[in-house]
């Protein structure tokens, strides 16, 4: 998975051909630290206050949790993302998610799968036909705006060409795919989007730069989560195949249940 545990965070002024300009970058880990050092430098010159290559696609999220049963690094990291919702993040515990109405899929019958124009009886009939293909077992959430399926049998490796074909045939979103490539891992949000739910986005961004931002942040935590407390990002629907859960898995999907509210009957955001 390509996320980091130790950020920071730096700017300056840079002066350029159209005057000076407040350069500010985010740096993740020591190994990020000491690269910097290693720039040439009038790359350093340019780039006062980058810490990091730009376009390097490690997400700057702050680490609540993570889950290692291994000596292979951990299985599942729970982050919070830019606008405040708290994700987990797995290495090979598939995500098949779709919240938005843009459906593609190579079954023409999943294309309208998450679109909410058929009976849930159809819907998980479909989801239950790719399973048995796939010799896969899982749990079918329903979410606000379409369905969520998690893998539990079987491990997957992000971004290689057999997970994308799975991916393709529940009919999960083309951006998700990509995202999933990029990032080397499957991300599901646990907690609601803060505007679905009255609130706002944080006020500030991580990784935050004096005591002050972060006492920010703590203020907005702590109302954002009293507006998310009647809401649930998630249902359990149904489960499909053998029910088997793999090693490492068993964790983070009680977790996953946990934070999302999946046995309530809270309205879904």
């Amino acid at each position: 998975m390509k996320l980091a545990r130790y950020w920071t965070r730096a700017a300056s002024e840079a002066t350029g051909s159209g005057g000076n300009v407040r350069v500010t970058s985010r740096g993740w880990s020591k190994i990020a630290l000491r690269r910097r050092a290693c720039w040439p430098a009038s790359t350093r010159k340019r780039l006062p206050g980058a810490l990091l290559p730009i376009g390097f696609p490690t997400l700057p999220e702050a680490v609540l949790r993570e889950f290692q049963p291994d000596h292979n690094g951990p299985a599942a990291v729970v982050t919070r993302n830019a606008y405040g919702a708290v994700v987990l993040n797995t290495r090979d515990f598939v995500d098949i998610d779709r919240d938005d109405k843009q459906s593609t899929g190579i079954v023409s019958g999943i294309r309208s799968l998450f679109c909410g124009s058929r009976s849930a009886h159809t819907v998980l009939t479909d989801i239950q036909s790719v399973a048995e293909r796939n010799n896969l077992a899982g749990r079918v959430y329903k979410t606000a705006a379409g369905y969520r399926v998690l893998i539990t049998n079987a491990a997957f490796q992000a971004g290689s060409h057999q997970t994308e074909d799975l991916l393709r045939q529940f009919g999960a979103d083309p951006l998700y795919i990509r995202r999933c490539r990029m990032q080397e891992s499957f991300r599901a949000r646990l907690t609601p989007k803060p505007w679905r739910c009255g609130w706002y986005a944080p006020p500030v961004t991580f990784p935050f730069e004096t005591p002050e931002e972060k006492s920010r942040f703590q203020d907005w935590e702590t109302k954002y989560n009293s507006a998310i407390a009647g809401y649930a990002t998630c249902r359990y629907t149904a489960s499909f195949g053998s029910g088997a859960i793999a090693g490492g898995f068993e964790e983070p999907m009680q977790y996953h249940n946990q934070e999302t509210r999946a046995a309530s009957v809270l309205p879904l955001v």
